[in-house]
């Protein structure tokens, strides 16, 4: 393989630049793309918009001159004869151009066109006419664009390099791909933007494949891991079932069964629960810990913080009386003695923290695990305790995805989604109002408080004063304006202990008022809490209001949301107001904001996609997975495939 000083063209200066970007080898330039495109396409004065970028070429017709503006900052200035018109391009700290500009030479230019003026103020200026209309932009810090165009044009030209097509032909036929070679020389040659377009989309389409190949490979494997099929008390079950005083909705029932059907299975199960806020899926997973239970295997649940873990444990010691249940984490006492109960099998379910993973926890015989928040924690976190035992494994949401993205992220588990919420929720009453009308706000809060209710305040920032105010200003405005109530603050800097202290205050105190950033967006469930205040909310996407909504309206009694801000953001803030479904929310998201409010959802390093887009191209996706599972169930095809590829299999 030759090295990069081998490329013709490249000196020891340029070695030296090439090796600051990772780039070794006359392939590794070969196989390093184009971030963007400027197109030089031309185009016609004569029908241009004011103030739009044009690209025209023309005659340099008079002699260029360097002008001195404020500071150091200069520019060239200079006129084109276009189209039989005089045209005056201003091009701002390319002085350096005059030294290499004759007049009668042939320039071409791209700007903003002032049509009244006659003038263009230059972005680029091009004294050689390009071989294509499309100029390849490769951002790499020291190296001029047109310097590695004419390098690679060069290897290309020599054949110094040999490109080996990486995919099966049957995949290259069924979707109409040009071929590995034709798309490396396209995307840094292209010949026009059709061609373009045919190159990335072989490009995305092999990025994609990656990525749902190694999701596929994750499924497959993971489906040939024995496990006994657990035999559960079907009556006991539904005795349980019957017992609960609501209803449960026919999303939940649908989900129950789900997870009744994954026992039976001879494999661990692996299942994602995203539900809507409030939406039930914590009683769906404690039916579950029932089944487990009467099949003779105990259970265990991984929240992200104490006072989460605290809360569940709360909920299922009232929920599931007739079973042996306890916390763990870092703040329990006793960890010893408790750990050796777990071990022998005195717990039937155990609640925590990340203390659960580490090595002195064992249990006697753990057969369901529910990860809650699972995003929350690492991959290795969470791969830990499904190990300890051959269980079932249940990953809980909140945070609704988008069905698209869903079906990408989560390609190698399995998917339940409880949209309906229990019968007798009544709607949160939420409007949206200039930041000015603070002060009507507080007069409703204190209606609320008088009647014994709780409120939320948030703030978009702990300390920062660019994005709105910030939780301590937001604290002392509240507690001057609330001077008789308890008032408690709560932010991300705060100590693990400080934190909790924060919320068993806002617990406990009646007609309390929890001032806070962002950190209470998920989990918790104060009854009385039935007054949300958000401050700064164009700096927070609809998905994220909608969580900190949710922190509200957990009881039957009528609870109201307020999203203050500017008018910049009006018509999304309205359209909030307006929408109450967490999934139509998040499809709204990915519409306006893109995929990136999601991605956190799932934790994984395969995530990183350079050319493929998640939202626009999932088509792409979609085929790809397809293809992925072809290619593992095909020996000759799945092992040519893996001869060109670096896949780090092992990867979640």
């Amino acid at each position: 393989m030759y090295r990069i000083i081998d490329a013709p063209g490249v000196g020891k200066q340029l070695e030296i630049l090439f090796h600051n970007h990772q780039i070794e080898t006359i392939n590794d330039l070969i196989f390093t793309f184009p971030k963007k495109y400027q197109s030089f396409k031309e185009d016609a004065l004569l029908f241009a918009i004011d103030k739009t970028e044009v690209t025209v070429t023309g005659q340099l017709i008079d002699i260029p001159k360097i002008v001195n503006h404020r500071g150091t900052l200069k520019s060239v200035q200079f006129k084109l004869l276009v189209d039989n018109e005089v045209i005056k391009v201003i091009a701002y700290r390319r002085e350096y151009l005059k030294e290499s500009m004759t007049e009668h030479m042939t320039l071409t230019v791209k700007g903003k066109y002032e049509k009244k003026k006659r003038l263009i103020t230059a972005q680029a200026v091009l004294l050689k006419p390009l071989e294509t209309e499309l100029k390849p932009i490769y951002q790499l810090d020291g190296i001029y664009d047109t310097t590695i165009s004419k390098i690679v044009k060069k290897i290309l030209d020599q054949q110094l390099v040999v490109i080996n097509d990486d995919l099966p032909k049957v995949l290259v036929n069924k979707h109409h791909l040009m071929s590995k070679e034709e798309m490396v020389k396209t995307l840094h040659l292209p010949s026009s933007d059709e061609r373009l377009v045919e190159a990335l989309k072989r490009l995305k389409y092999e990025e994609a494949l990656r990525f749902q190949y190694k999701m596929m490979y994750q499924k497959v494997h993971h489906e040939l891991i024995f496990k006994k099929p657990k035999k559960y008390d079907l009556e006991q079950v539904k005795l349980f079932i019957q017992d609960i005083p609501f209803e449960l909705t026919q999303d939940q029932k649908e989900t129950v069964n789900d997870l009744f059907r994954d026992f039976k299975k001879n494999y661990p199960a692996r299942r994602l629960i995203q539900g809507d806020v409030g939406s039930g899926k914590t009683i769906v997973v404690g039916i579950g810990v029932m089944g487990a239970k009467s099949a003779g295997y105990q259970s265990a649940l991984m929240a992200p913080t104490e006072i989460l873990a605290m809360q569940h444990y709360q909920f299922f010691k009232n929920a599931l009386k007739n079973l042996n249940i306890c916390l763990l984490t870092g703040s329990t006492k006793k960890k010893k003695e408790l750990k050796e109960q777990i071990k022998h099998g005195v717990y039937d379910f155990v609640i925590g923290t990340h203390a659960l993973v580490t090595d002195d926890v064992i249990f006697k015989n753990l057969g369901f695990v529910i990860i809650d928040e699972q995003h929350r924690f690492g991959v290795e976190t969470r791969e830990t305790l499904k190990e300890k035992g051959n269980a079932d494994v249940v990953y809980l949401s909140a945070t609704p995805i988008p069905r698209t993205l869903a079906i990408v992220l989560f390609g190698d588990m399995e998917v339940s989604i409880i949209k309906e919420k229990p019968i007798g929720r009544k709607e949160i009453i939420t409007r949206y109002l200039s930041d000015q009308q603070l002060p009507s706000v507080f007069q409703h809060v204190n209606k609320e408080l008088e009647k014994g209710n709780k409120a939320y305040f948030i703030a978009p920032s702990i300390e920062s004063e660019e994005r709105g105010t910030n939780v301590f200003s937001l604290f002392e405005e509240v507690q001057a304006a609330f001077s008789k109530y308890t008032v408690i603050m709560l932010h991300g800097k705060q100590s693990a202990l400080e934190k909790q202290q924060a919320m068993e205050d806002f617990y406990q105190i009646k007609s309390s008022i929890l001032v806070s950033t962002s950190v209470v967006e998920v989990g918790l469930d104060v009854k009385e809490a039935t007054i949300m205040v958000i401050t700064g909310a164009k700096y927070f996407g609809v998905s994220q209001l909608h969580q900190l909504r949710g922190r509200v309206g957990r009881s039957d009694v009528q609870s109201f949301c307020y999203v203050l801000s500017d008018e910049s953001d009006i018509d999304r803030l309205q359209y909030f107001s307006k929408t109450s479904d967490g999934f139509q929310l998040s499809e709204y998201d990915l519409s306006k904001r893109g995929p990136g409010e999601f991605l956190g959802v799932r934790q994984s390093g395969s995530l990183r996609f350079e050319y493929a887009d998640l939202g626009s191209d999932f088509d792409v996706f979609l085929k790809a997975k397809q293809d992925a599972l072809w290619l593992l169930s095909n020996e000759k095809e799945n092992q040519y495939y893996l001869n060109y590829q670096k896949l780090d299999l092992d990867e979640t």
